[in-house]
């Protein structure tokens, strides 16, 4: 590969502030099932801070972290509804939210080289 061209095709790369218009154009098309999905962790969030006598800040953000598997371990779960919450229900959630953000990246990369490919 030299000056950009790779058996003879020209790589044309892509802005970030071209991707990020693209990708939120992707994420507009699944805004309904994010917020579905994130509304859900808030919602386990506030039944986790009534289980865990936290205040509802706090629920929530332990059901963020949950979610999004980071554990810092600043809270810790000790009933068994919190439990289920925190080892299945909140990452289970959170993969979801990731593979949609994941998928919608990719899909607004092929889209941007699609559009480039047929102008060329």
């Amino acid at each position: 590969m030299e000056n950009g061209k790779e058996d003879g095709l020209e790589i044309e790369l892509i802005g970030f502030r071209t991707f990020l218009h693209e990708f939120l154009r992707v994420l507009y098309y699944v805004k309904s099932i994010l917020l579905g999905l994130f509304t859900m962790i808030v919602v386990f969030g506030v039944v986790l801070s009534f289980q865990e006598s936290l205040s509802i800040g706090n629920g929530i953000y332990f059901a963020f972290i949950s979610a999004f598997t980071v554990g810092y371990g600043d809270i810790t779960p000790t009933t068994p509804i919190s439990k289920l919450l925190c080892a299945l229900v909140l990452p289970i959630l959170g993969m979801i939210i990731t593979g949609i953000m994941v998928a919608a990246a990719m899909q607004a990369i092929s889209r941007l080289y699609q559009e480039r490919g047929k102008r060329l």
